[in-house]
């Protein structure tokens, strides 16, 4: 499954290249450093802001072409524990994918479809969209991109990193278990 290049196409491309972009050329600040460090983060964050975006095939209007950026397979393969991870979790996770948990288990670990691939490449593209609304767009400065990461870290914690006890924590798994 990531044992090749992947290709953001359209303006999942353009936004891409933007996130790994230096701000201003004398400062050498970046976003990302690469194409496949979006990658790799881009799934969680599609997922945990239930955020999937269609492929798109916004085209260059100079070349009539379809915008396109790569990651290439060596990366890919370098990186291909950590996305099968992601992918294993979401599929683990999106019980509004898939209601049946042990259908959710059997497409993690044992057999996943184009269909499943297809999901999370949606969310890849989602996250895309939103790591780039939050942290790029409508930026001109080194201190807007500071401002907006600050954002989008304050609000990132805010959302998903709230304290759960573990008392909380084990009511959870305990009733999860009980319901199966």
């Amino acid at each position: 499954m990531f044992d090749k290049q992947y290709r953001f196409k359209g303006r999942h491309a353009e936004r891409v290249t933007e996130l790994t972009n230096q701000f201003e050329s004398t400062a050498g600040t970046q976003v990302f450093n690469r194409n496949v460090d979006v990658l790799c983060n881009a799934s969680l964050i599609g997922f945990l802001y239930n955020r999937r975006a269609d492929l798109d095939n916004t085209k260059n209007p100079t070349t009539n072409e379809v915008y396109n950026t790569n990651v290439m397979g060596d990366r890919v393969i370098y990186s291909s524990e950590e996305m099968l991870f992601n992918f294993r979790l979401i599929m683990l996770l999106d019980s509004a994918y898939e209601p049946d948990a042990q259908k959710r288990i059997n497409k993690a670990f044992r057999k996943h479809t184009p269909e499943d691939e297809e999901r999370y490449d949606s969310y890849v593209r989602g996250g895309v969209d939103v790591l780039y609304e939050k942290l790029v767009e409508g930026a001109t400065s080194t201190d807007d991109f500071v401002n907006r990461l600050s954002d989008f870290v304050t609000d990132f914690e805010e959302r998903f990193n709230e304290d759960i006890s573990d008392e909380e924590m084990a009511k959870y798994f305990i009733k999860v278990e009980t319901n199966n």
